[in-house]
């Protein structure tokens, strides 16, 4: 049944993400053809390419505050607007119906991330001899292994993946955050003004999460110690290799505590204190 959630979720939301990255891609594509097509007959980029390019860059920059007030949008109007009265009377857990949302919402700040990073990659690609020069851009990656600190490639493709991982969870939990502070501003007490209890509760939750997590962070040493071929937990930053660099674990083991927290209190308040319009 979660699948069936997640395959109406992805399509409630893709008839505005759908189509942006439909877009997204197909400049993407045309900077991509473009420059690999007249890069041994042309030494600059042209001026659609800049103007793809800066395309690219306002999109990146939206895409995390669009993603927001879709995910936002979604959220109320399905389970607490006029669709809610049928949400909840799916014969389905609550705990799928919210699932799928966070999920959902979730995989969309992912593909926000990726087109911002692919976004930034095109534009490195494309520009690079423009402006630092094809021997210099050679030395530079003759340099690559220095400018690592002597790091397999192992590795760094490990701190990488844990570094990904830690930033992905990060967008799950304040999902969940907000899902929640929706979901308090329509109980009884603040359903009249549920707009505003919403920002309110958003930005309360998240400001308290954040301090909380930092506080615990500075309290805790706990993660791992990166050398040049091994990866090794800590429980101490005293353990931590001279040398080696540290990704500290603290705040992605008290994000997923969090995160569970608030996905229950979220779901308490849903079944138990929501009035459904």
């Amino acid at each position: 049944m979660l699948a069936k959630l997640l395959k109406h979720e992805f399509i409630a939301t893709g008839r505005i993400m759908g189509v942006l990255y439909s877009v997204v891609l197909i400049i993407m594509g045309y900077i991509l053809g473009s420059y690999y097509i007249g890069r041994d007959t042309s030494e600059a980029a042209t001026t659609a390419q800049v103007l793809g390019m800066m395309v690219l860059m306002i999109i990146s920059a939206c895409n995390f505050i669009l993603t927001t007030v879709v995910m936002v949008t979604n959220f109320q109007k399905s389970l607490y607007g006029d669709q809610g009265y049928l949400s909840f009377t799916l014969p389905v857990k609550s705990v799928s119906l919210l699932a799928s949302k966070v999920i959902v919402s979730t995989v969309w700040f992912i593909a926000a991330f990726a087109c911002l990073m692919g976004t930034m990659a095109i534009m490195y690609y494309v520009i690079r001899e423009d402006y630092i020069g094809q021997e210099s851009y050679a030395m530079i990656e003759s340099m690559l292994p220095i400018l690592l600190g002597g790091k397999s490639l192992a590795t760094v493709i490990a701190s990488t993946v844990i570094s990904l991982i830690s930033f992905f969870v990060r967008f799950a939990v304040l999902s969940i955050e907000v899902y929640f502070a929706i979901s308090l501003a329509n109980t009884r007490l603040f359903q009249k003004r549920y707009l505003l209890w919403t920002i309110v509760f958003s930005m309360g939750t998240i400001y308290i999460a954040e301090s909380l997590s930092k506080l615990i962070a500075d309290e805790i040493d706990f993660g791992l110690s990166v050398t040049a071929d091994s990866i090794k937990l800590v429980t101490d930053y005293l353990q931590v290799d001279a040398g080696a660099s540290f990704i500290n674990l603290t705040t992605l083991v008290v994000s997923l505590v969090f995160g569970a927290a608030f996905f229950y209190a979220t779901h308490y308040v849903m079944n138990k204190k929501v009035n459904i319009r």
